[in-house]
């Protein structure tokens, strides 16, 4: 009994009680309503728990190479604007962890980039001048401060800074003529949960805003992912001049 409780108990955690009656007590596991939100939090979850490791893959590229050859600055930038913007949004309006946890992973890492790009550019001041910037931002972003209306009108920026984020990149590419220290595993996964978080938007929150940011990140990690293949071959200069 007690092992029972203790399932149920996690269970409910991630369902609402109507569908582990569903699941666990009527057996109906083929309930539509319950199954596509079984499979939301599944697939939200399991973006979770992915990209807090996602951009372990570029962060180390970039450590072993002792270069930021290839990698785009403002890029960086653009995607902690949006990433950060999608987290306070999702706290206040209270969406559940599953379906935005990602962002709050991806600032950290983003941020944790953004210092090695300073670093090996010789520049430890502005790292630092960086690191305090952003903590004061996201301590007024997640005070009472700032209103719902406004985070709602920060976070629809979504679309357009997440757009030039991935854009600057891709140019980036095309001028170098090779992808750099770019890694080909942390775009090919943003690539792939960016299609998964179309899912879940729809299935859990619904909302326009995140939904249309998720429909292009897919398009653009898709080219992304198309460059990295094509300038496969390419062999780069760790040591030229950097973006």
């Amino acid at each position: 009994m007690a092992a029972e409780g203790l399932f149920a108990s996690l269970v409910l955690l991630i369902l609402p009680k109507n569908c582990y009656d569903e699941f666990f007590v009527k057996f109906n596991f083929f309930h539509v309503p319950c199954l596509k939100l079984a499979i939301s939090k599944a697939l939200g979850y399991g973006i979770v728990v992915g990209s807090s490791i996602i951009k372990i893959p570029q962060i180390i590229k970039v450590v072993n190479a002792g270069s930021v050859v290839g990698l785009s600055l403002m890029s960086f930038f653009t995607e902690l604007v949006a990433t950060t913007a999608t987290s306070a949004y999702s706290l206040v309006k209270g969406f559940p962890f599953s379906t935005w946890g990602e962002s709050f992973f991806l600032c950290i890492q983003t941020s944790l980039l953004i210092i090695l790009y300073f670093h090996f550019n010789r520049k430890p001041m502005i790292a630092a001048l960086f690191c305090g910037l952003y903590a004061v931002s996201v301590y007024v972003l997640l005070s009472d401060k700032v209103s719902l209306d406004i985070h709602t009108k920060l976070v629809s920026l979504n679309v357009p800074l997440m757009a030039i984020s991935k854009l600057l990149q891709i140019v980036a590419n095309f001028r170098n003529g090779h992808t750099g220290q770019l890694s080909f595993i942390m775009v090919f996964l943003l690539f792939v949960g960016a299609i998964a978080r179309i899912f879940t938007t729809v299935q859990e929150t619904g909302d326009t805003i995140m939904l249309a940011t998720y429909c292009m990140t897919t398009a653009l990690n898709g080219i992304l992912v198309a460059q990295v293949l094509f300038y496969w071959n390419v062999k780069v200069d760790t040591h030229q001049k950097r973006d």
